[in-house]
C-alpha cells in the first residue's frame, strides 16, 4: 500500500528513473526509495514535487503521511476524506516481478573505472575508521 509510490510511478510514465529524479532535482536513489516506500520526503520536498509535477499538493501530502501511517489512513477514510486511490493491479504486478525474480527497474550502469580495481588479496587487510 505505497500511495506516493505509485503516483509517481503514473507521473513519471515511461521515463528512466533518472531523467525523472533529474526533473524532479532529487537523487535518482532518493526517487527509487520513495516509489518502493522506503523513504518519505519532508513536506517542503514534496510541495517542491507537487509544483515541478503540477499536480495537486494535497495529494502527495494525503499519500506520503498515509503510506507514514495506515491508521491515519483508515481513520480519514472512515470519516470521508477522499485518498489519492490505491492502484491494487500495480501493487500486484510489482509482487509478481518480486516473486519472479524480474528486475523492477536496474541502477544506472557504474562508472568503467570501478571495474578495473584489482581484487584484493587474501593476506591483504583492510582499515575501517569510523566518524562520529
Amino acid at each position: 500500500m505505497n500511495r506516493l509510490g505509485l503516483i509517481l510511478k503514473q507521473s513519471r510514465g515511461k521515463q528512466s528513473r533518472v531523467q525523472f529524479a533529474r526533473k524532479l532535482g532529487l537523487s535518482y536513489t532518493f526517487v527509487r526509495a520513495m516509489e518502493h516506500g522506503l523513504r518519505f520526503p519532508s513536506d517542503k520536498v514534496l510541495l517542491e514535487m507537487a509544483e515541478r509535477l503540477q499536480v495537486d499538493p494535497g495529494d502527495l501530502l494525503l499519500a506520503a503521511y498515509c503510506d507514514r501511517s495506515p491508521q491515519l489512513a483508515d481513520e480519514l477514510t472512515r470519516r470521508g476524506v477522499e485518498l489519492p486511490e490505491e492502484d491494487r493491479e500495480a501493487i500486484a504486478r510489482e509482487e509478481r516481478a518480486g516473486e519472479t525474480g524480474e528486475p523492477a527497474e536496474e541502477a544506472p550502469a557504474a562508472p568503467a573505472a570501478e571495474e578495473t580495481r584489482a581484487p584484493i588479496a587474501r593476506d591483504d587487510s583492510i582499515q575501517v575508521s569510523r566518524r562520529f
